[in-house]
């Protein structure tokens, strides 16, 4: 037997094995001819998770939900800038491949990879500043016309920002890494809100464990999960501050001079880092619009807002540009890989409130509802805990409830105006999401919500919503490893990003990767 039989015969027993240990427990599913039983039924694995996130259907025509159509093909990354803003296509999920786990050879011509992740980055806002009009985005259309940008890129389930930041850095969604925000306890009878919980690998472990460098700034899903305050070649430091900020932090580690880490201890790093994360929460201040952040004022109106968004997108850019100077300047840039993400998009909301139009709903099918904040505890008659607020609700049945029972309230929730669209609990199931996320979700059409107060003075933002606005998300790949100026169609998702990073440094993907790499992207041998 040759050498290259035995290698191929090893990567195919080894792809074998890597299904047969990350295969999942097939779930529960109701069917119309039984119950939906109370959320406690549904607290064990849902089983098998699709690799995409993505809703799976209509559950009748005309119903108004994240309407992702794919619009398979490749443009020239020029012809963006063309492209009227507001007008971005979505998709539908795309099929995901398999984890193999095996280690490849690196992408020739790739020494470092550079993950950088814009939180609440949603793909509008790139539209918008390049749209007729707009002030433009020099460096990152520089590197757009040195990489692929993204065009239908989507998050998961619950879009917050620890859920889906985990999501990125370990390949996986919720219901493996086991990270979802916030969610209602049966068995204690509370709301719990999670904090930086995860159960799987990151790809920051997996650079470490090949004995690569690494060097993280202030992506916090990576500290003590590949990078530490105390370890120079593995180093993480969290300079706060603007992206500006960071990005000097990130250029001193790449020039190897010295910066302070986490415990105020100065430190060198000993060699470039061949993978260095650098995170940055700008954009997603001034979406949420919360008030002054990092120097804008509070946006009173939805065009006050986007105009705001789109200058602080312009400023990150120019800090962009500082980056790609200093790879220059050291001579790595053509050595350099570089994807540039987010983790959840934006949509805006204002004015008065549904959420006590939803609980006048429920009442008047029968049922005793009650919103639940964090640390709170639902009533002995309570039938549904309502969880969440602002753009979507999470519903909690507490007592086993019928098939019609359930479409019912579906059905009758639909016909609000603010409805925006929901997930079933076989839908949530299937895209991935952590079975504490609940029976039912529900999200309101922009600009309605369901915060617990009216918000009648100013435009507010989140992300925890099903709409487009949230759910698509920028992603550009640039630089050594990578085709040149192409804008791909093909839909992707944000679990896409550990994988893809793993082929380009030549390491295996984390273990409980679910994601893809992202060849149409990659440069051809």
């Amino acid at each position: 037997m040759t050498r290259n039989t035995l290698e191929l015969s090893l990567a195919l027993f080894m792809l074998v094995i890597g299904v047969i240990l990350t295969g999942l427990e097939p779930g529960r599913r109701f069917n119309s001819q039984g119950s939906v039983p109370a959320y406690l039924s549904y607290t064990r694995g849902h089983g098998q998770v699709d690799n995409n996130g993505m809703a799976s259907h209509s559950a009748k025509v005309g119903d108004r939900r994240a309407d992702f159509q794919e619009q398979p093909g490749e443009r020239s990354a020029s012809e963006l800038k063309e492209q009227p803003a507001d007008q971005a296509e979505g998709t539908d999920v795309a099929e995901q491949g398999a984890n193999s786990n095996c280690i490849v050879p690196r992408e020739p011509g790739v020494t470092y990879v550079i993950y950088i992740n814009w939180d609440g980055f949603a793909y509008r806002y790139y539209e918008w500043a390049n749209g007729l009009g707009g002030p433009g985005t020099p460096v990152l259309n520089y590197l757009a016309s040195r990489g692929a940008i993204f065009t239908h890129l989507h998050n998961g389930f619950p879009g917050t920002t620890v859920p889906m930041q985990t999501s990125i850095v370990t390949g996986a969604w919720p219901a493996v890494h086991g990270n979802t925000h916030l969610y209602y306890d049966p068995l204690e009878n509370v709301v719990k809100q999670m904090n930086r919980e995860n159960s799987s690998e990151t790809i920051g472990e997996v650079v470490v464990e090949r004995g690569l460098s690494s060097a993280s700034v202030q992506q916090f899903a990576l500290e003590g999960r590949g990078t530490w305050s105390d370890d120079p070649r593995h180093l993480y430091v969290q300079p706060s501050g603007s992206w500006h900020n960071r990005v000097a932090e990130a250029i001193k580690i790449l020039k190897q001079e010295e910066v302070k880490t986490g415990d105020g201890q100065r430190v060198i790093v000993p060699e470039i880092p061949r993978f260095l994360a650098i995170y940055a929460d700008d954009l997603d201040a001034t979406g949420h619009n919360l008030g002054i952040s990092y120097g804008f004022s509070l946006a009173l109106n939805y065009e006050a807002w986007k105009a705001r968004l789109i200058r602080k997108l312009v400023y990150m850019d120019s800090g962009l540009g500082l980056l790609v100077d200093a790879l220059g300047e050291l001579g790595i840039l053509d050595q350099t890989a570089i994807i540039l993400t987010s983790d959840h998009g934006m949509s805006h909301f204002t004015g008065k409130t549904s959420l006590p139009d939803v609980l006048e709903t429920l009442g008047a099918l029968g049922y005793t509802a009650e919103f639940l904040s964090a640390g709170e505890k639902a009533s002995p008659r309570t039938d549904i805990v309502l969880v969440g607020g602002d753009l979507s609700l999470q519903l909690y049945f507490r007592w086993d409830i019928t098939v019609p029972e359930y479409n019912e309230i579906v059905d009758v929730l639909q016909e609000k105006p603010y409805f925006g669209g929901y997930m079933s609990l076989h839908e949530l199931a299937k895209a991935g999401a952590h079975p504490k996320l609940g029976s039912l979700l529900i999200w309101a059409e922009p600009p309605c919500h369901f915060s617990p107060r009216d918000l009648l003075l100013r435009v507010g933002g989140n992300h925890n919503s099903g709409d487009r606005s949230s759910r698509q998300v920028f992603m550009l790949l640039s630089g050594a490893g990578i085709r040149q100026g192409i804008a791909v169609d093909k839909p992707a998702a944000i679990i896409d990003v550990a994988p893809t990073i793993s082929h380009l440094l030549g390491v295996r993907q984390p273990a409980d990767s679910m994601g893809r790499v992202l060849e149409e992207a990659i440069a051809a041998h």
